[in-house]
């Protein structure tokens, strides 16, 4: 009888270890998925507000784009070509603002 209750006892003691570890384990899922659902939300939020900052900059560039046209409507230097160095330069400084919109780096100087 004495082996029989030791016995028993022992399968307790290993199932009690086993639903500890269950329970550690469940603990630890839900602080993974809390974790995955924290980061998800600062996610969504920084792409928010990359999509606002986008759509600022092109809202910015067409006012621009108008105040020029006006200023220049009647200007006699508006119907000249512009030289080359100057519409690359001024390429090279537009892809620069469309980079650094979207979030990556050029690593290269502005001038």
């Amino acid at each position: 009888m004495a082996i029989a209750a030791s016995h028993y006892k022992s399968v307790a003691r290993n199932e009690a270890k086993r639903a500890d570890g269950a329970e550690q384990q469940v603990t630890s899922s839900q602080a993974i998925t809390s974790n995955v659902l924290t980061t998800m939300t600062i996610l969504n939020f920084i792409s928010e507000a990359n999509q606002h900052a986008k759509e600022q900059i092109a809202l910015d560039a067409s006012g621009a784009a108008a105040d020029i046209k006006v200023a220049i409507a009647n200007d006699d230097c508006a119907n000249s070509s512009v030289p080359a160095g100057a519409v690359k330069r001024l390429q090279q400084y537009a892809n620069g603002l469309r980079q650094s919109a979207g979030g990556t780096a050029t690593g290269q100087p502005d001038s």
